[in-house]
């Protein structure tokens, strides 16, 4: 019986159109927006959630807003959450 590879779900918004897309950044900006698909969280509530890094979390949540896929509240402590545009997924 033949091995069948299965790809891994990314999300769509985890591809970026300006920067050079490499598997851990894709897959590390997959998991943030599944964490804040639904609720707006800090970039720390996200990196805990994660067991990831401060750096790296806040790292790809800048490089989707330069994209503006997510966006920050103006006030402190900053929430992340999505914008809306990107691409979406399709049902």
């Amino acid at each position: 019986m033949p091995l069948i590879w299965r790809k891994k779900p990314y999300e769509p918004k985890a591809v970026l159109r300006r920067k050079r897309n490499i598997t851990p950044g894709i897959e590390t900006r997959t998991l943030i927006l599944k964490k804040i698909r639904h609720k707006a969280k800090t970039a720390s509530e996200i990196a805990k959630d994660l067991d990831m890094s401060y750096t790296r979390v806040l790292q790809q949540l800048l490089s989707m807003k330069k994209e503006g896929i997510v966006d920050k509240t103006i006030e402190k402590p900053y929430k992340w959450s999505l914008t809306g545009l990107g691409q979406q997924v399709l049902a």
